[in-house]
């Protein structure tokens, strides 16, 4: 088999006391035609797991530890890749299934002869949620999340994501159109928004990743039935927003020369709705612009934090 020109980036942080469980299922990927490319998101103080990875094979060190946050940090291990055609990205917890490198490939490759190689192009998958022993909890973490990675614009990528870090794929395209922010909430939201904006978003719907769920997650999986009693949380949920409308003001920022000017529209009234002293205002514009999430109660917990 040609070599494809795959990197995965691991950003290893704190404690990872399942990164060998994580390293032993890359051994056992069907195509082991990549290379990873790991950073400690910390001091890096650990010797076992530096001795870890350090024996891997095709392992490479970016050098350059130190704590910069998950969004950052990633970005780091992006601009360290080099020339490489398709990137993946990597959570020291998880396990991935044998054929997940090689199908997340050959979906990259078939939407490239669709759209062009030229084209910035995401491709993500599912994932099966599992507690830290790996016991299943649910088959689908979109079903368990209720998200419909099918909403997959602009306009609702602003507001919700449904891509994990963790399941994606990515082309040079998209890689040299990227450059994510200190104001990214993470980093596998905004390149789904620089996809959805500048090219492509492709869902594999197959699960290929078994997520780990434990108390050290820095973002876990929240079911569906945990949504009703935050609605009584207001100040969290106009938080959550808030940040939300920040990303957005720093991806309007970065590409202002680059948008169209309906995206540009989109993003103006999102990252400006702050401004509006009155939250009645603010309701009408969220629904002018149908601004939503993926189900009626994520919605009506939006429009109430507004």
């Amino acid at each position: 088999m040609a070599e494809p020109g795959i990197v995965i980036l691991l950003s290893v942080y704190g404690e990872a006391p399942f990164l060998k469980e994580f390293l032993a299922s890359l051994k056992e990927q069907s195509c082991r035609n990549f290379r990873l490319r790991y950073r400690f998101d910390d001091d890096g103080k650990d010797a076992e797991y530096k001795e870890i990875l350090a024996h891997f094979p095709r392992a490479e060190t970016s050098g350059r530890n130190g704590h910069v946050g998950v969004a950052l940090s990633y970005q780091k291990l992006l601009q360290e890749a080099g020339d490489a055609a398709y990137l993946m990205f990597a959570d020291q917890d998880d396990v991935w299934h044998p054929e997940k490198v090689e199908k997340s490939y050959a979906c990259m490759k078939q939407s490239e002869a669709r759209f062009g190689r030229e084209t910035p192009l995401l491709v993500h998958s599912d994932l099966r949620v599992c507690d830290q022993n790996l016991r299943e909890i649910a088959p689908s973490f979109f079903r368990y999340q209720a998200l419909n990675p099918e909403r997959q614009t602009l306009r609702d990528l602003m507001i919700q994501n449904n891509v994990t870090g963790c399941t994606m794929m990515i082309n040079r395209a998209l890689a040299d159109q990227a450059a994510i922010p200190a104001e990214a909430i993470c980093h596998d939201w905004y390149l789904a928004l620089t996809a959805a904006t500048f090219g492509r978003i492709v869902c594999l719907q197959k699960v290929l990743t078994d997520y780990r769920q434990h108390s050290g997650n820095v973002y876990g999986a929240v079911p569906r039935r945990r949504m009703l009693p935050e609605l009584f949380h207001k100040e969290e949920l106009h938080r959550r927003l808030m940040l939300t409308q920040h990303q957005a003001a720093a991806f309007l920022h970065q590409y202002a020369g680059c948008l169209q000017e309906p995206q540009r529209t989109l993003l103006e009234a999102w990252s400006g709705m702050s401004s509006e002293p009155s939250w009645l205002r603010r309701l009408g514009i969220a629904w002018k612009y149908r601004f939503t999430k993926n189900d009626f109660l994520r919605t009506l917990g939006l429009w109430w934090a507004l």
